[in-house]
């Protein structure tokens, strides 16, 4: 009996941000230098090169799944030994509305069609200094022919990914911080903690741009359906505007930059998609803030705002404040954490310009 109450009243603490993080990045390259192994032992034994085994379909396919399923057993196991119900991820109480939705979806599409541009560029000039820009889609004619292939790259490569990494960063990382932390500090530090994790100088200013969009919806909204549906729908449309040449100015194939003017015309694109994204974000806000989305009955607003009213008696520490009020074992988690994957960022950067 006390062990199932102690379940069911535990809680994150901001610790938990950083310690989950931490053996997440153990546990991702931990099971990747395993299938590596055992491709090698595969290749030697039957007679194939390595490059040769793991350019075949299956092995692509499997590569891939590697880091979302690890994720989603990690986060699994992560809960059962600290006696955490998985609720505490997703959402913090309120119902479900329609309008967060909304707005996750016209975030997705202001991503592709407004941020889009501004990342060809951004590409286009890594490459112009030597660094190896990939653009390669697994399984893309087959995907482009096959209505089967491309629902299976949808699970794959959309799917998977926005609900296995919506959980760890919006969910256990940025709801760990908010137990402790303003808004801005959790949102910050699971947003670079996404954008390391990517370990790709390729993906970081995307990754940083979708990743604040990320962690506002699961901030204001209360819960990460709502990022779970921007991640999604975003990976989705990368996916389709990828394999289908159907918006000509998406495709880094149709762009040419001969001179700086050709270059103004994504930064504009750009600032227009901030500012109506900014506008967005506002209306959230003051929406959330005037009960607009909330399906609640008159007893249970008034027992929300009495829990409102405690919290706010218990001040955020700001980013500022943070390091000075941080516990010991929070200080090495963070450190070690970020020291890792800030390294194994650096290490892809490197390999991207000799390559």
């Amino acid at each position: 009996m006390n062990k199932e109450k102690t379940f069911k009243n535990n809680s994150y603490e901001s610790v938990d941000a950083f310690r989950f993080f931490f053996f997440l990045v153990i546990a991702i390259f931990g099971v990747s230098f395993i299938f590596t192994i055992i491709l090698n032992i595969i290749a030697s034994t039957s007679g194939v090169s390595y490059e040769e085994l793991s350019q075949r379909e299956v092995v692509e396919v499997i590569s891939y799944l590697i880091t979302p399923v690890t994720i989603i057993i990690y986060f699994i196991v992560y809960h059962y030994v600290r006696k955490i119900k998985f609720k505490e991820a997703f959402s913090d109480g309120q119902k479900i509305s329609l309008l967060p939705i909304s707005v996750s979806i016209v975030l997705a599409i202001i991503a592709i069609f407004l941020f889009t541009p501004l990342m060809n560029l951004v590409d286009y000039l890594f490459a112009s200094k030597g660094y190896l820009v990939d653009d390669t889609i697994p399984m893309q004619e087959k995907m482009q022919s096959s209505l089967g292939y491309f629902a299976l790259g949808l699970l794959i490569y959309a799917l998977l990914p926005a609900i296995a990494e919506e959980i760890a960063f919006r969910g256990v990382i940025q709801r760990s911080l908010l137990s402790k932390y303003s808004g801005f500090t959790a949102i910050f530090f699971s947003t670079l903690m996404f954008v390391l994790l990517h370990g790709s100088l390729q993906q970081t200013v995307y990754q940083l741009i979708v990743g604040i969009m990320l962690g506002y919806m699961a901030c204001v909204g209360g819960s990460i359906l709502y990022s779970i549906i921007l991640h999604f729908l975003n990976n989705a449309l990368v996916l389709v505007f990828g394999c289908f040449d159907i918006v000509g100015y998406l495709a880094k194939g149709n762009t040419i930059y001969y001179n700086i003017f050709s270059m103004i015309f994504p930064v504009c694109i750009f600032l227009l998609g901030v500012v109506l994204v900014g506008i967005l974000f506002w209306v959230m806000k003051y929406l959330r803030n005037k009960n607009f989305f909330r399906y609640e009955s008159k007893t249970a607003r008034k027992l929300r705002k009495a829990k409102e009213l405690e919290l706010a008696e218990v001040k955020k520490l700001s980013i500022k404040d943070m390091w000075k009020n941080m516990p010991y074992i929070e200080k090495i988690f963070m450190v070690s954490s970020i020291a890792l994957t800030g390294l194994i960022w650096i290490i892809n950067t490197i390999n991207g310009f000799i390559a």
